[in-house]
């Protein structure tokens, strides 16, 4: 809720000064929004702290679809535009481009850093101990969603964003490194698929749910769903890329002629 209306009021300033925004931005921020609001706060969530196979598609929501929405929102540069300029001091805008143009930024937002942050936090959460002991607490449920969302938004805006940054490597260069991560997700998803020994049993079998009680079949099924939804973000960046693609070639030849 707090990042629609964040992002209304922004949209709103603009207009009342008499700037435009392009709506297919808000549109997409919008869809962003509305995906994690599905995610954390329906029947998805409740069902995530019982289910593998739900929890696994609310992994998938938060890390893989929702920040591609969210970073071709713009939502930096939104802020930009918006922000009030601090005058003789440092205001809130000057904060926020310290911040993105910042070594701490400049390193993490790098493709192969943020692909690295992305990948290794699935094999780190799920094959290790980290994973029972967070499930066990409500803050280890949030940290787990916030996780996926900010690792997933880093990732993504690394290869799509269109907010300014550090320089992004060329798009055949970010083409490469998606079609190098996504297949290392879905062995990360064929390995879960592969397994013969419950995560977490003592959560998931605490529960004693009188359905789906074969708790291996259905951590099974949440590396099947997670092997399986790994090609909508593929599919979603892919056509990012090569819209931004075309447009870059385009704003080339303008300059050029």
């Amino acid at each position: 809720g707090l990042m629609i209306a964040l992002y209304a009021t922004g949209t709103h300033v603009m207009r009342r000064e008499g700037d435009r925004w392009p709506v297919s931005r808000s549109i997409l921020w919008y869809v962003g929004c509305a995906l994690i609001l599905v995610a954390t706060n329906t029947g998805l969530a409740t069902y995530a702290s019982v289910l593998f196979s739900v929890h696994m598609v609310q992994h998938m929501v938060l890390s893989m679809v929702a920040p591609i929405f969210l970073v071709l929102g713009a939502p930096v540069t939104l802020a930009l535009r918006t922000l009030p300029r601090g005058g003789d001091q440092v205001g809130p805008r000057e904060w926020l481009t310290m911040f993105i143009h910042s070594r701490y930024v400049t390193v993490i937002s790098n493709p192969i850093v943020a692909s690295v942050i992305f990948v290794a936090s699935f094999y780190v959460l799920y094959l290790t101990a980290l994973f029972p002991t967070l499930m066990t607490s409500h803050w280890g449920h949030i940290f787990m969603g916030v996780h996926f969302l900010l690792a997933g938004s880093l990732f993504f805006w690394s290869l799509i964003g269109v907010d300014p940054g550090p320089t992004r490597p060329p798009y055949l260069v970010r083409l490469m490194i998606l079609l190098v991560v996504i297949p290392l997700h879905s062995f990360f998803s064929l390995a879960i698929m592969a397994t013969t020994q419950v995560i977490a049993v003592d959560w998931f079998g605490g529960m004693q749910r009188p359905y789906l009680t074969d708790l291996l079949a259905d951590q099974q099924l949440g590396g099947s769903i997670g092997w399986a939804l790994g090609a909508v973000p593929t599919v979603l960046v892919m056509i990012a890329l090569f819209l931004q693609w075309v447009q870059s070639d385009e704003r080339e030849a303008r300059r050029g002629d």
